[in-house]
């Protein structure tokens, strides 16, 4: 009887013991868990290949869990730059991507739990920058189609030159670039200027006017002394005259029931008797 008590104890203590050092360790949902074997003695440590999924798991003493979010997340930069014009340019870029699932493993093995700030940032901002400093201020500022392409390019670079060339392990949803402004200080200059602008033009279009005025008078001029020489007026006769047709255009103008006593007869202008229908 000695020996099976001896075992059976053993095998309790056994059991103890692993429940003793180990730990449980919990998995959330949209998350992957990578075992990181480290022995103490012997044996070979490493990345499991397979990661935990949803749940809970007991780990040895030895093991550490990386938890790695396999849902898409927000990686944002701001950015002040100088545009192809030399113009300061303030926003901010953002890149959404997910690890791969499954691939966590692969992900941590070869770039660790920070693979973004390690091997993505810096060359995400260097594409961004470079696309941005082909366009001058105003597109940049004004043309919402310049954001698109932007985004679009960008995002080919990211794709292309990173992602594939280094086969990391994300998925790159999309690449959003914020509303591009310049400075403060630029906006208020800006500002001033456009007003300036529109001032000279105003002043343009006035003096334009004046001037289209001033012909137009001139012309009238002209044709009103030459129709007075046609007459054979003087010039005091010619300004009676030229009284007597306003109130003529008045009279021929009002209601029925108005009637206008004017001589006219000096001039050879006839009026319609008094009371009479126009």
């Amino acid at each position: 009887m000695k020996g099976p008590v001896s075992r059976a104890l053993g095998a309790v203590v056994g059991v103890g013991a692993m429940v003793m050092f180990s730990g449980c360790v919990a998995i959330e949902a949209g998350h992957e868990g990578v075992m990181v074997e480290q022995p103490f003695f012997f044996g070979h440590g490493g990345v499991d290949p397979v990661p935990t999924k949803t749940g809970r798991v007991w780990v040895a003493p030895t093991t550490k869990v990386v938890d790695v979010d396999v849902r898409p997340v927000q990686y944002s930069e701001h950015f002040d730059i100088i545009s192809a014009e030399n113009a300061p340019v303030s926003f901010d870029a953002f890149m959404i991507a997910n690890v791969i699932e499954g691939r966590s493993p692969e992900l941590i093995s070869r770039y660790g739990p920070n693979w973004y700030q390690n091997n993505v940032k810096e060359a995400f901002r260097t594409f961004v920058r470079e696309e941005v400093q082909k366009y001058p201020l105003f597109q940049l500022t004004t043309d919402p189609t310049t954001r698109t392409k932007l985004q679009e390019a960008i995002a080919r670079e990211v794709q292309v030159k990173l992602i594939e060339k280094q086969s990391i392990p994300v998925r790159l949803n999309r690449v959003v670039v914020g509303s591009i402004l310049p400075p403060k200080g630029v906006v208020e200059q800006t500002t001033q200027t456009i007003i300036q602008e529109q001032r000279k033009i105003t002043m343009v279009e006035f003096q334009k006017a004046e001037e289209s005025r001033e012909k137009a008078e001139k012309q009238r001029g002209i044709a009103d002394r030459a129709y007075r020489e046609s007459l054979g007026l003087t010039a005091p006769e010619f300004v009676d005259l030229r009284r007597i047709e306003v109130q003529k255009e008045i009279v021929q103008h009002s209601p029925s029931a108005l009637t206008v006593i004017m001589g006219l007869e000096r001039f050879g202008i006839n009026l319609p008797p008094i009371g009479a229908e126009k």
